[in-house]
């Protein structure tokens, strides 16, 4: 009843800043002191606590016994939140990799909304912790986020060249994975002109290249979508690697040459027709 009345008042409370005069969190206290029961009830109302460090710079891993680890790390809050979802979040990337390197066999699975700490490190633009996560973990059995949409969308979507080709070489099958638009990766590089990215994953895969994106009724191809946008440098490398994608139509029945006229953009059209010679 005691513990239970206890629990009760950290939730009410913001244990983060309960804080000794030596650094110590609540959890730094009842690991030192050997209440292991008391230790997972803790974590649970605030993961984050387990990359606190002291002043000693030891966090809780440090106090606890080497097997009781691995139960903390996975431990989940009522969010379906791990530490390393929490110290993502809070874009703290020393204690992220930190704690992906005490468990790097463990695959991080997704919370209640879908996220995986490797799409929120993405997202976050968090470089170096998203490189730990990439070099240390298992790689997962599902890589989505929401809205269906994977790391790799999440970098191409924020323009980051250089975490789009980290992720691409972790796993190149990222490229064609589509979100519930039926966007892969290759749509969102060619709408916002990463012609590198682009040229990247069309030398992995030329078919990307041919994919429809859309639905049923209304679809179109990356050379559509590049045309539309007047984007000259990404129609370039389309037609440098897949010289006849041009040809393809959209469910309207028009090819990139059309939509670029649709589009009222005359470089895209002047581009195009020289192309053909």
């Amino acid at each position: 009843m005691v513990i239970f009345h206890l629990l009760n008042i950290l939730k009410g409370m913001n244990i983060q800043r309960c804080i000794t005069p030596t650094g110590n969190t609540i959890l730094h206290v009842v690991a030192h002191y050997g209440h292991s029961h008391l230790v997972p009830e803790v974590v649970k109302i605030s993961p984050e606590l387990l990359c606190h460090q002291s002043k000693k710079n030891e966090t809780t891993h440090h106090v606890m016994k080497e097997h009781y680890k691995e139960t903390l790390m996975r431990m989940t809050d009522d969010n379906g939140d791990t530490a390393l979802h929490m110290a993502v979040w809070s874009r703290h990337q020393d204690e992220a990799r930190l704690l992906v390197k005490e468990d790097p066999e463990f695959e991080f699975p997704s919370n209640k909304a879908r996220e995986i700490p490797l799409y929120l490190a993405a997202e976050s633009g968090l470089r170096k912790a998203l490189s730990e996560i990439l070099d240390s973990c298992k790689q997962p059995t599902s890589s989505t986020g929401p809205l269906n949409r994977t790391p790799l969308h999440a970098k191409v979507i924020q323009e980051h060249t250089d975490c789009a080709r980290l992720l691409m070489q972790w796993n190149r099958s990222l490229c064609k994975e589509p979100d519930v638009g039926g966007w892969n990766s290759l749509h969102f590089a060619a709408l916002l002109r990463l012609k590198e990215v682009v040229s990247d994953m069309l030398v992995w895969k030329r078919s990307l290249a041919y994919l429809l994106v859309g639905s049923e009724n209304d679809w179109t191809t990356a050379i559509h979508i590049a045309a539309s946008a007047g984007k000259i440098d990404v129609l370039h490398e389309l037609l440098n690697h897949c010289p006849d994608c041009w040809e393809m139509l959209d469910s309207n029945g028009r090819n990139a040459i059309h939509e670029a006229i649709f589009c009222s953009k005359a470089n895209v059209v002047s581009y195009l027709l020289k192309s053909r010679k």
